[in-house]
């Protein structure tokens, strides 16, 4: 019996901690979904920020544009993060990873299934160091 009750109780302060996010700036659409770098085809990649990115799964690059502090996609037209965390993504372009100035954010992927618009974390979609972005397959 405590055996389960710890484990039990280890889970849920794990569960907890995974998801301390908030999302009060950007509430206009659904939440992104926390995602990871898939793993790397052998021999082929790039590490990048504590995650292994396939070169050939890279979509797009980002650029910040001071004027209205967006990041807007370089290869990729309507993909966008605005200031407050409103991330647009495309059917072929739908995972993110979003590097933050902030040391404790760290490096993110966020993605929405089969692409569209969704909200960031109030702590990932402002302050943002680089953006990119690239293809999941069918997800």
């Amino acid at each position: 019996m405590y055996c389960n009750f710890a484990t039990f109780i280890l889970s849920a302060l794990a569960v907890s901690g995974a998801n301390a996010y908030t999302w009060t700036r950007c509430t206009n659409a659904e939440q992104c979904m926390a995602g990871e770098v898939p793993g790397p085809p052998k021999g082929v990649g790039t590490p990048y920020g504590g995650f292994y990115i396939p070169v050939y799964d890279s979509c797009t690059d980002f650029e910040y544009d001071t004027k209205d502090g967006y990041w807007y996609s370089h290869e990729k037209d309507g993909l966008f993060v605005s200031n407050t965390g409103y991330l647009r993504t495309a059917h072929d372009c739908n995972l993110v990873w979003l590097r933050s100035k902030n040391a404790a954010v760290g490096t993110t992927a966020w993605w929405k299934h089969l692409g569209g618009d969704c909200c960031l974390p109030d702590e990932v979609g402002w302050d943002i160091d680089n953006v990119g972005a690239y293809y999941t397959g069918d997800q």
